[in-house]
């Protein structure tokens, strides 16, 4: 299966299936026409790549890095990773994060950060194995 996986830049038609990818890590989903929007946000920004993992014209995953830049260095934040749970497992969502690993070293960053929510321990042991360390405490305010 993982050979046909594909990655690519997300295009408006993907934001759909990937609200009802969503579903499946959110109580709460943003509605159809605010993805939109904020896709359209985000859509030819040189900092910005929101990707999907397709196969054939079904999305199985997702995930955005977004580079930041700081005085010292840029960095990366990686948003939104969500792999459908019936794909899990089979290479997709490392697929996903070696894309943006490509795309932050392309834009010179001298790492990369995500949040996971506490109780996800399955998620926090797949972004071990990508490289990702929990050596640091993130913290999140929401409005």
């Amino acid at each position: 299966m993982e050979n046909d996986i594909v990655i690519t830049k997300m295009l408006p038609d993907d934001i759909p299936q990937i609200q009802e990818l969503y579903r499946e890590l959110l109580e709460e989903i943003c509605p159809l026409s605010t993805m939109l929007e904020n896709y359209r946000h985000t859509t030819g920004r040189s900092d910005c790549l929101p990707i999907v993992a397709k196969k054939g014209n079904t999305i199985l995953g997702t995930a955005t890095g977004f580079v930041c830049t700081a005085l010292d260095a840029p960095f990366m934040v990686v948003e939104n990773v969500v792999v459908r749970k019936d794909c899990r497992g089979m290479g997709v969502g490392r697929k996903l994060l070696e894309y943006l690993d490509t795309f932050a070293i392309k834009n010179n960053c001298h790492y990369s950060l995500l949040v996971s929510s506490g109780f996800r321990k399955d998620a926090h042991r797949f972004y071990e194995a990508a490289g990702y360390t929990d050596d640091v405490r993130g913290f999140r305010k929401i409005y």
